[in-house]
């Protein structure tokens, strides 16, 4: 038996139903290595950079947040708090509910928005080389269709872990 095997080049067509999670692992890794390296030059992590681009021109409470990105009380409190430090977002009483903190960018917030909503296009153009708009548009339209189904399912299954 012969165990001398040439690596590969390239990544690999790989076909079949089972390898459909393959090539979305695939995007998702490049997508977070791209965006994590970009990210750096402003001291900021890709959390960071999704929530400031959820808070441009809107301002939400702490436990909307974490529903919008999908991350725990936890987590979300953190973040808010590394940004609040960096002088990118403010939290200020709720006019409507003084016990709630509404969370919104600062100017240096919205000075860096421009800056990310930059390196997440990039990201984009680098993703979509060959494709059409009418083929950007309808994978956009996909990938929203099978976000609301996740979103759906998480709801349906109420945070349990494996279904």
């Amino acid at each position: 038996m012969n165990l001398n095997v040439e690596p590969r080049q390239r990544v690999p067509d790989l076909e079949g139903e089972h390898m459909k999670n393959y090539y979305v692992s695939i995007i998702r890794r490049g997508e977070m290595s791209y965006i994590r390296s970009e990210l750096e030059e402003f001291g900021l992590i890709p959390m960071e950079g999704r929530l400031i681009r959820l808070l441009k021109d809107h301002c939400f409470s702490q436990e909307e947040l974490g529903e919008s990105l999908d991350i725990d009380k936890g987590r979300i409190a953190k973040t808010v708090y590394m940004l609040e430090q960096k002088g990118i977002v403010s939290r200020n009483t709720n006019s409507n509910n003084r016990r709630q903190k509404l969370v919104s960018l600062t100017e240096e917030g919205e000075r860096i928005y421009d800056a990310i909503l930059d390196i997440y296009e990039a990201w984009d153009d680098i993703c979509y080389r060959g494709f059409t708009e009418e083929e950007r548009n309808m994978n956009h339209e996909f990938i929203k269709r099978i976000s609301h189904n996740v979103v759906e399912y998480k709801k349906k299954i109420g945070g349990r872990k494996n279904g």
